[in-house]
């Protein structure tokens, strides 16, 4: 399973604005091949930090996603209202014997 945590901080006053936008990109990459889940969070500390958290069955999942409609629509949709890049972390999980 491949593990996604991107997270940024969206300019004062676009919180909200930034969430609708997503709303659309949120419902299809939950219908799309090897997703597990997709959530978009806000912080409960401030009003500027979001995270979006994402499981994928698989890397080449993850891949077709980035390259959909939905995601580049949304992503230059909101390009004007975060504050500074977006950090993505990228993590497979695999099962070990302990």
């Amino acid at each position: 399973m491949i593990i996604v945590s991107a997270s940024f901080s969206a300019k004062p006053g676009m919180r909200d604005a930034i969430a609708e936008i997503s709303r659309k990109a949120v419902e299809l990459t939950r219908k799309e091949k090897g997703n597990i889940s997709y959530t978009l969070f806000k912080s409960s500390d401030d009003d500027v930090s979001m995270m979006y958290f994402e499981e994928w069955e698989s890397l080449d999942d993850l891949r077709a996603h980035l390259k959909t409609d939905h995601i580049r629509e949304a992503r230059e949709a909101r390009k004007d209202m975060l504050d500074g890049p977006v950090r993505v972390r990228v993590f497979e999980s695999k099962e070990v014997e302990l």
